[in-house]
């Protein structure tokens, strides 16, 4: 085998441990910047930033909407800074009470269940829910009509927490069937392809969808029963930041911002999508979602591959403790979902005094998981080996260490190279998961686009994305296999 094979371990080691060094070191300088341009306090508000018209990313990938222009007049009014994270909706108390952010505002409804985790502040808008049905089928006319249907909504939404509250029991149990999407848009798209019969939204955004895809389309049904009051949610201990804001509100409405405000996203002078390539208006976000993507990829695969290979040496010839603990571990990461070890990482951490920030966060879940199982796919090639050729290394004399890596170990490398490869296409796409702790990668941009253009076309973009990014790492290994056959 060449050298540069024999250094190719050592060699990836370093490399993901500078790149790891290089881009927690530069996150960590772009907050500081955002967070403090002018020395003012910072208080980051967390929000789903694909609820339009109330937050959500335009043309070039800016935070816009009804609340973050409130929002933005209320920072001004309290001399404080506003940073805006992106978060997973149905996580979003756990993001508050963990301190990861220091407010929920993104059309944020109030409701008996929400109140006992978060203080919220007065309502500074209300919101009906609505019942939207494709135009062909028969209109809505009462609740009762639902009986037999199946309806759909979003998971961990306002809309879902009354249908559970105030719709009639009779009512909610004689649907036919119940769907919960993590995003309405996934909801229309079901309703257009005739596989439900009706979307349970709330008005603010189910109006901005359906005047988005066409009235004519579709037949909206004002459910009067279940008036939404949306406010601020904060934790139980910001008494003083809640009416600090309750009063930034009533001086608004008193001095006609708020109404200014409003009139420009509601009123007939309201923003609209414009009618522009769907592609062109991605480029932005799409090239922050795959720098994240390609660079938590680059560094999980450069560190999880050399300790995999670490970590399997002891597994294979070590004592049997230290087997016993290295299996435990590679039963306990393979054993549980990929998703729920990035939740613990982030949100469970933090209970015993250890916290890292989103990134950070991702690739210690990712090394974690991905490490384990190199360590068997290496074991299985240690265990390929006839147990004949560790003893000729013994009657050669060429010394137990030196066989050991310049003879074993590039045939362990030959024979398991495959499975690596599987793997390491399979991080690619796995990437994807990182959503939940509010990181922005390329698949939840197409989630934002999506609902903002309620199209399903920014994920067959990202879908060809996905194929290049997988078809240039499969001719990589297909090299790397070729210059490496023993």
């Amino acid at each position: 085998m060449k050298k540069w094979i024999q250094r190719l371990i050592p060699l990836f080691l370093t490399l993901g441990v500078i790149l790891l060094k290089t881009e927690t070191t530069q996150a960590a300088e772009r907050s500081k910047d955002e967070a403090n341009p002018d020395g003012s306090e910072t208080l980051v508000i967390g929000l789903d930033d694909t609820f339009a018209p109330m937050g959500f990313r335009n043309e070039q990938g800016e935070l816009v909407g009804f609340d973050i222009d409130l929002s933005a007049e209320v920072a001004k009014r309290l001399d404080v800074h506003f940073v805006y994270q992106s978060i997973d909706w149905s996580v979003k108390e756990q993001e508050l009470n963990s301190g990861n952010i220091d407010m929920i505002w993104n059309g944020y409804g109030i409701t008996p269940e929400r109140e006992e985790l978060v203080q919220m502040t007065d309502p500074y808008i209300e919101d009906t829910q609505i019942i939207v049905t494709r135009a062909e089928d028969d209109p809505i006319e009462n609740l009762e009509d639902l009986k037999g249907m199946t309806v759909t909504t979003q998971s961990s939404s306002t809309a879902l927490q009354i249908m559970e509250a105030e719709w009639p029991k009779e009512v909610l149990d004689g649907l036919d069937d119940l769907i919960l999407y993590p995003n309405y848009n996934n909801s229309f798209l079901d309703l257009d392809a005739g596989r439900v019969d009706a979307v349970v939204v709330g008005g603010v955004y189910g109006n901005y969808v359906v005047n988005l895809r066409g009235e004519e389309n579709y037949n909206v049904f004002l459910d009067t029963s279940a008036v939404e009051p949306m406010a601020v949610g904060l934790r139980k201990s910001d008494s003083e930041l809640v009416e600090a804001i309750n009063q930034a509100f009533e001086q608004m409405k008193k001095d006609g911002t708020y109404e200014e405000i409003y009139t420009k996203w509601f009123g007939t002078g309201g923003a609209s999508v414009k009618e522009e390539s769907i592609l062109e208006n991605m480029l932005p976000s799409l090239k922050e979602g795959l720098k994240l993507t390609l660079g938590l990829f680059a560094i999980v695969y450069l560190v999880s591959i050399p300790l995999g290979l670490l970590f399997a040496i002891p597994r294979a010839f070590g004592p049997s403790w230290i087997k016993a603990l290295i299996e435990v571990y590679v039963f306990v990461m393979r054993s549980t979902p990929l998703l729920l070890q990035l939740m613990v990482v982030f949100f469970g951490l933090p209970y015993l005094g250890i916290s890292f920030n989103r990134f950070p966060a991702a690739i210690f879940a990712f090394i974690l998981n991905y490490t384990a199982y190199f360590i068997e796919i290496f074991r299985g090639g240690f265990a390929a080996i006839s147990p004949g050729q560790y003893e000729s290394l013994k009657v050669l004399g060429i010394g137990k260490v030196r066989g050991f890596f310049r003879i074993i170990i590039p045939q362990v490398l030959n024979n398991v190279l495959p499975a690596i490869g599987n793997e390491i296409i399979a991080l690619v796409k796995d990437t994807s998961l990182v959503y939940v702790i509010g990181l922005g990668e390329i698949l939840r941009v197409a989630s934002i686009s999506a609902n903002t253009y309620a199209s399903l076309m920014p994920y067959l973009i990202v879908g060809v994305i996905y194929m290049v990014v997988v078809g240039i790492v499969t001719i990589f290994l297909r090299q790397v296999e070729k210059k490496i056959a023993y």
